[in-house]
């Protein structure tokens, strides 16, 4: 292994542990800050501000308004709250349907 192999071998090890030991944290943890929700989310911190700009996502800000704050109960109830149905659901509320409105 050369050198340079090795550089990026230890720094892609260095980079997953820092996420690794991100996760851990973010278990732990309640109040979330912008880092948290990004790793939580997957999402980037831009698409996080213009949610929050457009009001699409639950967010706090501290009292100067400089800092958001998120709860980590709310943002995991954001993201579940986009559910897509079944086939053996839409089956139900399309079975649902006919028989309570026969033509």
């Amino acid at each position: 292994m050369t050198e340079e192999q090795f550089d990026k071998l230890y720094s892609a090890l260095t980079e997953q542990a820092n996420i690794t030991r991100g996760l851990v944290t973010l278990q732990a943890k309640e109040a979330l800050n912008m880092e948290d929700v990004v790793l939580l989310t997957g999402l980037s911190k831009s698409t996080i501000y213009k949610l929050c700009w457009a009001q699409k996502i639950p967010y706090y800000k501290d009292p100067q308004g400089h800092t958001l704050h998120f709860k980590k109960s709310e943002i995991e109830g954001w993201m579940l709250h986009h559910r897509t149905p079944t086939a053996a659901e839409l089956a139900e509320q399309a079975r649902a349907h006919c028989v309570s409105n026969p033509r």
